[in-house]
C-alpha cells in the first residue's frame, strides 16, 4: 500500500472514530512517505507538528496507524526541496509569468 493510500485510510479512521480535530488537521497534510518500514509525516507548519506531537494526539495517531499495521512513524518538519516547476510557479507570481529556464 502506498503512503498516500495509507494516509487516506488513517484520515477516514479518525473521522469514523470521532476524532474531529485530528481528522481535520491530518486531512490538510499531503507530505507522507515510507522510509524503509517507518512512516514519515511531514509538515512545514510548526503548529501542526506541535499538535501532532501533543501526547493525546500522538497516542490517537499511533492507534490509528497500528490498525493498518504501521508500528514505526515519525512527525517532522518538511525537508523536501521545491521542484523546478514549483520554483518557476513561485517566480511567475512575482515576474508576470515571464520566468523561463534556459539551457
Amino acid at each position: 500500500m502506498s503512503a498516500q493510500t495509507l494516509w487516506g485510510k488513517v484520515i477516514l479512521y479518525l473521522r469514523e472514530h470521532n476524532d474531529r480535530i485530528l481528522h481535520v488537521m491530518c486531512g490538510d497534510i499531503r507530505d507522507v512517505e515510507f522510509e524503509g518500514d517507518e512512516f514519515v509525516i511531514s509538515s512545514k507548519e510548526d503548529y501542526v507538528i506541535s499538535m501532532l506531537l501533543d501526547k493525546t494526539n500522538y497516542d490517537e495517531l499511533k492507534k490509528a496507524l497500528e490498525v493498518f499495521n504501521v508500528f514505526k512513524f515519525r512527525v517532522q518538519k518538511t525537508q523536501k526541496k521545491a521542484s523546478n516547476d514549483e520554483n518557476i510557479a513561485i517566480l511567475n507570481k512575482f515576474f508576470d509569468n515571464i520566468t523561463q529556464i534556459i539551457d
